[in-house]
């Protein structure tokens, strides 16, 4: 009797937190509400303390002469590996203030992942092939998202309340590159939170022709 008691007060605990947990979906489009992918969000205020067991890892994959998953957000501190799934060889570089590195060429797994220890925005590009280009957002807190397809980045389990958060997209505008945002966060459900961005033209140099036969 006591054990039953002491679960369905557990029970009780979980459905209040569950019921106290709102959602916060930012909805990004254009001048033409067309949807924007890969903008980032970031919550400032109020911080969070970095979950202990958080994997401090990720990946930047490289197929098809063209780096996979080009916007990748990961905490400070943590290690990027980038393979080469490839049969030519890439030099993987940045000269971003934040987080500078070079891995000359390489195939395969062989190259060192590479630690990422300031906060900011890392332009990454491939030595050999100019039209590669990749953005790691360093984040400060784990509490970012980046958009999806139909420009939704979603951040769950928020307590309710009212939350800043940044802004950025690689074609943003300078006035609006990681600009900050208030909104208030219902006591459960989501809450959205329309952005409209006015993007600037693609920085990407043109992608050379293939069939080269080039080993790089």
């Amino acid at each position: 009797m006591h054990f039953r008691n002491s679960l369905s007060g557990i029970l009780l605990s979980l459905s209040a937190i569950t019921a106290s947990a709102g959602e916060l979906q930012v909805l990004f489009t254009d001048n033409d509400g067309n949807p924007i992918k890969d903008a980032v969000i970031e919550i400032i205020n109020p911080q969070f303390e970095i979950p202990p067991d958080w994997d401090y890892t990720g990946v930047m994959d490289q197929v098809d002469e063209e780096f996979v998953n080009n916007v990748l957000i990961v905490v400070a501190g943590s290690h990027v590996s980038f393979p080469n799934s490839d049969d030519i060889q890439h030099h993987v570089y940045s000269f971003s203030d934040n987080n500078t590195f070079e891995l000359p060429l390489y195939a395969g797994n062989t190259a060192d992942p590479v630690l990422f220890p300031e906060p900011g925005v890392t332009v990454v590009g491939c030595n050999i092939h100019d039209w590669m280009l990749g953005y790691i957002y360093v984040g400060k807190s784990h509490m970012m998202a980046r958009s999806d397809d139909y420009g939704v980045s979603t951040i769950r389990n928020l307590e309710p309340g009212e939350y800043t958060f940044t802004v950025w997209h690689e074609r943003a505008r300078r006035n609006e590159q990681s600009s900050e945002h208030v909104v208030t966060v219902q006591a459960s459900g989501t809450t959205v939170h329309p952005i409209q961005l006015n993007p600037g033209r693609d920085r990407r140099i043109r992608r050379a022709p293939t069939g080269s036969g080039s080993a790089y």
